[in-house]
């Protein structure tokens, strides 16, 4: 009996007992599911980190001036100037706030502060976003509303009033050189 075993194939010893390489593919198939699948999956785009331009264009640009409303359409060249300022910003965005203002927040920063106002006619879908951000007709920009020590923030809105978790981004200085040459206010690109 003992020779019916000797001539059978014995596995070679010196093969790893552990597949290496499989476990590393495993490793890296998960790596890209956590990494790439899931904020392609909330973000409802599957190339969610190239960076791309917003397509729509805003019928109109409101800009709000210690009291004044100054209102852009489309050909102006002050339009053209805030809208790209605008999407500058937007394009650091960096995740979202936790928090919201109430409608008389909004009053005040149209009455007595500074800030941007973009009117769409159509949902704006706005590119690169790690999660879905809604779909807004409108984008709010404060840029100097007083009681407000926010980091940079832009809202996003619909037709009836502004959400909560404005988007955070980096900076809004882009937008308030803007204004400044708008409205000839140095003050706010400090």
């Amino acid at each position: 009996m003992a020779d019916q075993y000797a001539n059978s194939e014995r596995p070679d010893k010196t093969r790893d007992r552990y597949n290496i390489k499989g476990m590393l593919i495993a490793l890296g198939i998960v790596f890209i599911v956590l990494l790439i699948g899931i904020p392609a999956a909330l973000s409802g785009n599957l190339l969610f980190f190239v960076p791309t331009a917003i397509e729509q264009e805003p019928v109109m640009v409101h800009v709000y001036h210690n009291g004044q409303q100054i209102s852009f359409e489309p050909g102006d060249a002050e339009y053209r100037l805030l809208v790209d300022a605008v999407y500058e910003a937007i394009s650091t965005e960096n995740g979202f706030l936790s928090m919201g203002w109430s409608n008389r927040r909004f009053s005040q920063a149209r009455n007595d502060g500074v800030a941007v106002e973009l009117i769409y006619d159509e949902p704006v879908v706005l590119p690169g976003n790690r999660i879905n951000s809604g779909h807004p007709i409108r984008l709010f920009v404060p840029l100097d509303v007083y009681g407000t020590n926010n980091p940079p923030i832009v809202f996003r809105g619909g037709a009836g009033q502004y959400w909560g978790d404005p988007m955070r981004v980096v900076s809004l200085e882009p937008v308030a050189t803007a204004v400044n040459v708008v409205v000839g206010d140095s003050t706010l690109a400090e």
